[in-house]
Protein backbone atom coordinates (compact mmCIF):
# COMPACT_ATOMS: atom_id res chain seq x y z
CA UNK A 1 0.00 0.00 0.00
CA UNK A 2 1.14 3.71 -0.78
CA UNK A 3 0.39 6.24 1.53
CA UNK A 4 -0.25 9.95 -0.06
CA UNK A 5 0.34 13.05 1.78
CA UNK A 6 -1.64 15.99 -0.82
CA UNK A 7 -0.68 19.88 -0.66
CA UNK A 8 2.25 20.26 1.50
CA UNK A 9 3.79 23.73 1.37
CA UNK A 10 6.94 23.97 0.82
CA UNK A 11 7.22 27.27 0.18
CA UNK A 12 5.17 30.27 0.86
CA UNK A 13 3.51 29.66 -2.93
CA UNK A 14 4.17 26.72 -4.52
CA UNK A 15 2.88 22.84 -2.93
CA UNK A 16 3.98 19.09 -3.01
CA UNK A 17 2.21 15.77 -2.98
CA UNK A 18 4.23 12.72 -1.46
CA UNK A 19 3.85 8.94 -2.46
CA UNK A 20 5.46 6.85 0.72
CA UNK A 21 5.87 3.39 0.65
CA UNK A 22 5.53 1.01 4.06
CA UNK A 23 8.92 0.29 4.55
CA UNK A 24 10.09 2.98 6.07
CA UNK A 25 14.36 4.24 4.60
CA UNK A 26 13.58 3.69 1.06
CA UNK A 27 15.11 6.29 -1.26
CA UNK A 28 13.16 9.34 -2.70
CA UNK A 29 12.38 10.18 -6.63
CA UNK A 30 11.33 13.77 -7.07
CA UNK A 31 9.09 14.66 -9.86
CA UNK A 32 9.27 17.80 -12.19
CA UNK A 33 5.99 18.02 -14.79
CA UNK A 34 6.01 19.43 -17.84
CA UNK A 35 4.07 22.52 -19.68
CA UNK A 36 6.30 24.43 -21.37
CA UNK A 37 7.40 27.26 -18.39
CA UNK A 38 3.41 28.28 -18.17
CA UNK A 39 1.78 25.30 -17.92
CA UNK A 40 1.23 21.63 -15.62
CA UNK A 41 0.55 21.22 -12.11
CA UNK A 42 1.77 18.15 -9.53
CA UNK A 43 -1.16 16.70 -10.57
CA UNK A 44 -0.27 15.93 -14.08
CA UNK A 45 -0.79 12.59 -15.50
CA UNK A 46 2.65 11.57 -16.49
CA UNK A 47 3.85 12.20 -12.69
CA UNK A 48 0.95 10.54 -11.31
CA UNK A 49 1.58 7.64 -13.32
CA UNK A 50 5.14 7.74 -12.62
CA UNK A 51 4.49 7.49 -8.64
CA UNK A 52 2.34 4.13 -9.10
CA UNK A 53 4.92 2.66 -10.69
CA UNK A 54 7.94 3.93 -9.02
CA UNK A 55 6.14 3.17 -5.45
CA UNK A 56 5.08 -0.60 -6.65
CA UNK A 57 8.82 -0.83 -7.32
CA UNK A 58 9.34 0.12 -3.71
CA UNK A 59 10.76 4.12 -4.15
CA UNK A 60 9.20 7.20 -2.29
CA UNK A 61 8.23 9.68 -4.91
CA UNK A 62 7.52 13.32 -4.49
CA UNK A 63 5.70 15.30 -7.23
CA UNK A 64 6.18 18.89 -7.26
CA UNK A 65 4.71 22.20 -8.38
CA UNK A 66 6.97 25.44 -9.70
CA UNK A 67 6.30 28.96 -10.79
CA UNK A 68 4.75 29.43 -14.00
CA UNK A 69 4.83 32.01 -16.39
CA UNK A 70 1.89 32.84 -18.91
CA UNK A 71 1.34 31.25 -22.37
CA UNK A 72 2.69 34.65 -24.00
CA UNK A 73 5.28 35.23 -21.87
CA UNK A 74 6.52 31.70 -20.95
CA UNK A 75 9.89 32.40 -19.46
CA UNK A 76 8.71 35.72 -17.17
CA UNK A 77 8.98 33.14 -14.26
CA UNK A 78 12.55 32.69 -14.85
CA UNK A 79 14.74 32.28 -12.38
CA UNK A 80 11.69 32.22 -10.23
CA UNK A 81 11.08 27.98 -10.79
CA UNK A 82 14.39 27.24 -10.75
CA UNK A 83 14.50 29.11 -6.87
CA UNK A 84 11.52 26.45 -6.31
CA UNK A 85 12.94 23.95 -7.14
CA UNK A 86 15.91 24.36 -4.61
CA UNK A 87 13.38 25.01 -2.19
CA UNK A 88 11.45 22.04 -2.77
CA UNK A 89 14.58 19.97 -1.93
CA UNK A 90 15.80 22.17 0.84
CA UNK A 91 12.09 21.30 2.32
CA UNK A 92 12.28 17.29 1.16
CA UNK A 93 16.10 17.05 2.72
CA UNK A 94 14.50 19.14 6.58
CA UNK A 95 11.49 16.72 6.81
CA UNK A 96 12.98 13.21 5.62
CA UNK A 97 12.82 11.69 9.17
CA UNK A 98 9.05 13.28 9.23
CA UNK A 99 8.46 10.93 6.36
CA UNK A 100 10.74 7.94 6.64
CA UNK A 101 12.37 8.24 3.38
CA UNK A 102 15.93 8.34 2.74
CA UNK A 103 16.97 12.09 1.03
CA UNK A 104 20.92 10.70 0.61
CA UNK A 105 19.45 8.21 -2.02
CA UNK A 106 17.87 11.02 -4.24
CA UNK A 107 16.94 10.47 -7.60
CA UNK A 108 15.15 13.22 -9.81
CA UNK A 109 12.70 12.40 -12.58
CA UNK A 110 11.65 15.12 -15.31
CA UNK A 111 9.65 15.66 -18.55
CA UNK A 112 10.16 18.39 -20.80
CA UNK A 113 10.58 21.55 -18.95
CA UNK A 114 10.77 19.42 -15.72
CA UNK A 115 13.79 17.74 -17.42
CA UNK A 116 15.44 20.69 -18.22
CA UNK A 117 14.94 22.45 -14.66
CA UNK A 118 16.26 18.81 -13.21
CA UNK A 119 19.55 19.58 -15.43
CA UNK A 120 19.82 22.64 -14.54
CA UNK A 121 19.82 21.85 -10.81
CA UNK A 122 22.35 18.86 -11.46
CA UNK A 123 24.75 20.80 -14.26
CA UNK A 124 24.93 23.78 -12.26
CA UNK A 125 25.13 23.25 -8.83
CA UNK A 126 26.23 25.95 -6.49
CA UNK A 127 27.04 27.75 -9.74
CA UNK A 128 23.82 28.73 -11.36
CA UNK A 129 22.54 29.71 -7.79
CA UNK A 130 25.54 31.97 -7.09
CA UNK A 131 25.22 33.47 -10.42
CA UNK A 132 21.81 34.34 -9.44
CA UNK A 133 22.44 35.39 -6.10
CA UNK A 134 20.25 32.73 -4.54
CA UNK A 135 21.55 31.54 -1.22
CA UNK A 136 20.41 28.17 -0.92
CA UNK A 137 22.01 24.40 0.06
CA UNK A 138 22.58 22.65 -3.12
CA UNK A 139 22.72 18.33 -3.31
CA UNK A 140 23.52 15.91 -5.08
CA UNK A 141 21.32 13.47 -6.96
CA UNK A 142 22.47 10.16 -7.70
CA UNK A 143 20.00 9.52 -11.11
CA UNK A 144 18.47 11.57 -13.33
CA UNK A 145 15.66 10.18 -15.83
CA UNK A 146 14.61 13.30 -18.33
CA UNK A 147 11.52 12.98 -21.08
CA UNK A 148 12.30 15.18 -23.72
CA UNK A 149 13.75 17.98 -22.39
CA UNK A 150 15.17 21.11 -23.97
CA UNK A 151 19.32 21.37 -23.54
CA UNK A 152 20.19 23.90 -25.54
CA UNK A 153 17.93 27.18 -26.09
CA UNK A 154 20.26 29.26 -28.35
CA UNK A 155 19.43 26.49 -31.08
CA UNK A 156 15.57 26.32 -30.65
CA UNK A 157 12.85 26.95 -32.93
CA UNK A 158 12.47 31.07 -32.33
CA UNK A 159 8.91 30.48 -30.89
CA UNK A 160 10.26 28.64 -27.44
CA UNK A 161 13.54 30.31 -26.78
CA UNK A 162 13.30 33.83 -25.52
CA UNK A 163 14.30 37.19 -27.18
CA UNK A 164 16.74 37.40 -24.70
CA UNK A 165 19.87 36.16 -25.12
CA UNK A 166 20.98 35.84 -21.88
CA UNK A 167 17.73 33.91 -20.63
CA UNK A 168 18.70 31.35 -23.36
CA UNK A 169 21.93 30.65 -22.68
CA UNK A 170 21.17 30.42 -18.00
CA UNK A 171 18.51 28.15 -18.87
CA UNK A 172 20.56 25.77 -21.71
CA UNK A 173 21.96 23.13 -19.09
CA UNK A 174 24.56 22.85 -22.25
CA UNK A 175 25.50 25.91 -21.06
CA UNK A 176 25.94 24.91 -17.30
CA UNK A 177 27.72 21.90 -18.14
CA UNK A 178 30.89 23.92 -19.56
CA UNK A 179 31.02 26.15 -16.55
CA UNK A 180 31.33 23.07 -13.98
CA UNK A 181 33.66 20.95 -15.61
CA UNK A 182 34.95 19.25 -12.22
CA UNK A 183 31.91 17.82 -11.12
CA UNK A 184 30.79 14.34 -12.16
CA UNK A 185 27.08 14.50 -12.46
CA UNK A 186 25.01 11.46 -12.36
CA UNK A 187 23.78 9.01 -14.85
CA UNK A 188 21.15 9.62 -17.14
CA UNK A 189 18.40 7.96 -18.70
CA UNK A 190 17.59 10.38 -21.53
CA UNK A 191 14.10 9.60 -23.55
CA UNK A 192 13.55 11.16 -26.54
CA UNK A 193 10.49 11.12 -29.25
CA UNK A 194 11.81 10.42 -32.84
CA UNK A 195 9.05 12.41 -33.87
CA UNK A 196 8.84 15.35 -31.13
CA UNK A 197 8.13 18.73 -32.98
CA UNK A 198 8.32 20.56 -30.10
CA UNK A 199 11.69 19.63 -28.48
CA UNK A 200 13.47 18.43 -31.71
CA UNK A 201 15.77 15.38 -31.45
CA UNK A 202 18.64 17.42 -31.97
CA UNK A 203 18.18 18.74 -28.31
CA UNK A 204 18.91 14.97 -27.46
CA UNK A 205 21.88 14.59 -29.60
CA UNK A 206 23.10 17.07 -27.96
CA UNK A 207 22.64 16.35 -24.86
CA UNK A 208 24.11 12.84 -25.50
CA UNK A 209 27.03 14.35 -26.92
CA UNK A 210 28.06 16.52 -24.06
CA UNK A 211 27.58 13.46 -21.32
CA UNK A 212 29.50 11.20 -23.78
CA UNK A 213 32.25 13.82 -24.77
CA UNK A 214 33.24 13.82 -20.98
CA UNK A 215 32.87 10.15 -20.74
CA UNK A 216 30.14 10.49 -18.19
CA UNK A 217 27.01 7.81 -18.15
CA UNK A 218 24.03 8.31 -20.54
CA UNK A 219 21.71 6.19 -21.33
CA UNK A 220 19.40 6.98 -24.39
CA UNK A 221 16.04 5.84 -25.37
CA UNK A 222 14.43 6.64 -28.81
CA UNK A 223 10.62 6.26 -28.59
CA UNK A 224 9.59 5.63 -32.33
CA UNK A 225 6.80 7.22 -33.57
CA UNK A 226 6.17 9.33 -30.38
CA UNK A 227 6.28 13.19 -30.89
CA UNK A 228 5.85 15.14 -27.32
CA UNK A 229 4.01 14.66 -24.14
CA UNK A 230 4.16 10.98 -23.62
CA UNK A 231 3.68 9.18 -20.61
CA UNK A 232 5.93 6.08 -19.88
CA UNK A 233 3.23 4.23 -20.73
CA UNK A 234 1.21 5.44 -23.46
CA UNK A 235 0.09 5.03 -26.97
CA UNK A 236 1.18 7.35 -30.10
CA UNK A 237 -1.94 8.30 -32.71
CA UNK A 238 -1.30 5.87 -34.46
CA UNK A 239 -2.42 3.37 -32.05
CA UNK A 240 1.48 2.05 -31.15
CA UNK A 241 1.98 1.74 -27.86
CA UNK A 242 4.98 2.72 -25.15
CA UNK A 243 6.06 1.14 -22.10
CA UNK A 244 8.94 2.32 -20.36
CA UNK A 245 7.42 1.84 -16.25
CA UNK A 246 9.66 -1.46 -15.78
CA UNK A 247 12.56 0.46 -17.63
CA UNK A 248 12.47 3.88 -15.42
CA UNK A 249 12.02 1.85 -12.09
CA UNK A 250 14.97 -0.16 -13.03
CA UNK A 251 17.29 2.15 -13.62
CA UNK A 252 16.65 4.56 -10.73
CA UNK A 253 16.37 0.91 -9.00
CA UNK A 254 19.73 0.29 -9.89
CA UNK A 255 21.20 3.67 -8.94
CA UNK A 256 19.71 4.17 -6.22
CA UNK A 257 18.90 1.12 -3.71
CA UNK A 258 22.67 0.50 -3.34
CA UNK A 259 24.14 3.37 -2.31
CA UNK A 260 25.26 2.95 1.12
CA UNK A 261 23.77 5.61 4.09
Amino acid sequence: MTRQITNLNYNETQQLDLYLVEQPGQPLVVCLHGGGFFAGSKDDERCSQSADFLTKAGLNCASISYSLGSRNSRFSMWPRNLFDLADVLAFLRDHAADYNYDFNRLGMLGFSAGCCLSNLYILGGSNIYRHFGYETPVFKPSALVGFYGPYDFTIRQAERRSDDPAINRDLSPSYWIRQNPTTIPPPVLHIQGDSDRVVYPDQHAAFQKDYEDKGYDFNSVIAEGFGHSFAPFDVNDNGESIDLREEVSDFFSRHLMNISN
